[in-house]
Order: structure tokens, then C-alpha cells, then sequence
């Protein structure tokens, strides 16, 4: 496996999650409890286990719920954290690019990953195996029919692009996006710059999805997508994900239990 400490994971948790508001009026999405711990603990715990020791977090809505609940230091990752002020008027494209500054003081590969995803550990052990430097994990088996689930469209094992939408409306469906991406420091550098230029352009209100289409098409950046094989995971974006992310946990503790 990759060495893990070499890697800086960046989790965006700045936005106000308005799909779940009657949730989060009084706190933030990730900080949602799921049997013993918020959504975000479970995800910093799988990567401490596997030797990650960097994180930048992206903070904004009621910022200090989260600092006050992870610290600078959660098990054995040091937690540096940025803030995105102007996160009721960007998406979590702008979230991204405000980790610019605080990766390019220690410049290297990245683990780039949502703060309210639930998933198998298992898949950052085969992210973290994959043979590939820029790597996007999909969900092979999910058939989305709900316009608003992001898709991963590619041919072969090489990303094209992202849509939102319906499986069914694209013959290059490569599957799901899970949200957890493995990517090298000369992506994340060509991606920031990218991204210096998109905002001006086009406005700071752009999901890092869009972004990522964007800088693919227009680039030619080459990023491989590695399916989960049946892999367990949610993103809470919905009552129904909520509900889901604890049957998920609850299996999790269960496998782990002496």
C-alpha cells in the first residue's frame, strides 16, 4: 500500500446542508451522530487507522461546533483548518480552492474526500493500492434515477467527465461518485490553477464536481476511476441516507467487535 502519511487529506465541511435543515439548523451536517460518534469522526478514524496524519479541514457554518469537536488533533491526525467566510454564497468549489494556500505550504499528494460520507474502510485500503497516481472511486452497481446524483462518465477505466442526472441518459456511465478521490501534487497543482481561473470567470457558486469536469474536458487532465465491487457507503444527503449511514455504522462496530 501507498504510504498514507505522505498524503494530506482535505475534507470540505463548510455549507449549511439546506436538503437537511430541519437537521442542521443548530449544527453542522458532519457533526450529525451515528451510533457512537458525528459522521466525520467515523471517516477521521478509518483514515488514522491507516496511518494518514494530515488533514486541512474546510470550515465555515457554525465553524466552531467543529473545531471544538475535533481540535488540532483527532487521534493521530493533526488537523489544520481554513476557513471559506463566504460559504452561504459559494458551493464546496470555493471550499476547495480555499485549501489552496494551506496545501501549498507543504505541497504533495492529496486524499480529497466529502465530510459526510459513511463508507467501507475497505475502500481507502484499495484507493490507497491502486497501481494509478489520480484515482476517483465509483460506485459500479449504482443506477441512479434521480437527476441530482452525480455521475462518473468514462470508458476503460479513464474518467471523461461528471454529470448530474440519470445513468440511463449516458451510454459512457462508469458509475456513481462516491466523493472519496486520491489524487497526485502535480494534479492538485494544476488543479488549483484551473480553479484560479474558473472562479473568475464564472463565479465562486460551482460544486467541485463541476469544477472537476470542467478541468478534465478542458485540460485532458488523465484521472482513472476504480470501482468499489459491492462496497457499502452513503452520503448524507437526504433523511434516507441518515437512516442508511446508521445501519452502515452499526455493521461496521458489529465486523469490528472482538
Amino acid at each position: 500500500m501507498t504510504r498514507a502519511s505522505g498524503y494530506r487529506v482535505i475534507i470540505p465541511a463548510a455549507g449549511r446542508s439546506l436538503r437537511l435543515s430541519h437537521l442542521t439548523r443548530e449544527q453542522p451536517k458532519s457533526l450529525l451522530m451515528v451510533e457512537d460518534k458525528p459522521i466525520l469522526g467515523h471517516s477521521l478514524s478509518i483514515l488514522s487507522r491507516r496511518g494518514f496524519t494530515r488533514l486541512t479541514l474546510v470550515v465555515g457554518y457554525r465553524r466552531q461546533q467543529i473545531e471544538s469537536a475535533f481540535g488540532d488533533r483527532y487521534e493521530n491526525i493533526d488537523i489544520s483548518y481554513v476557513e471559506n467566510p463566504l460559504y452561504a454564497e459559494s458551493e464546496h468549489g470555493w471550499s476547495l480552492y480555499c485549501a489552496q494556500q494551506d496545501w501549498a505550504a507543504r505541497p504533495g499528494p492529496v486524499v480529497f474526500m466529502d465530510a459526510d460520507n459513511l463508507y467501507d474502510p475497505e475502500m481507502i485500503d484499495r484507493m490507497m493500492d491502486c497501481a494509478y497516481e489520480d484515482v476517483m472511486l465509483v460506485d459500479e452497481g449504482l443506477r441512479p434515477d434521480d437527476r441530482d446524483d452525480e455521475l462518473v462518465l468514462g470508458e476503460a477505466g479513464v474518467v471523461s467527465g461528471l454529470k448530474r442526472g440519470r445513468a440511463a441518459d449516458y451510454p459512457d456511465f462508469a458509475g456513481g461518485f462516491v466523493g472519496i478521490n486520491r489524487f497526485s501534487a502535480g494534479f492538485m497543482a494544476a488543479l488549483f490553477q484551473f480553479m484560479h481561473d474558473f472562479f473568475a470567470g464564472k463565479g465562486k457558486m460551482h460544486k467541485y464536481e463541476r469544477v472537476f469536469d470542467a478541468f478534465i474536458r478542458e485540460t485532458g487532465a488523465r484521472v482513472h476511476y476504480l470501482e468499489t465491487k459491492g462496497l457499502h457507503w452513503v452520503n448524507v444527503n437526504r433523511e434516507a441516507d441518515y437512516e442508511l449511514a446508521k445501519r452502515i455504522a452499526r455493521k461496521m462496530l458489529s465486523d469490528a467487535a472482538p
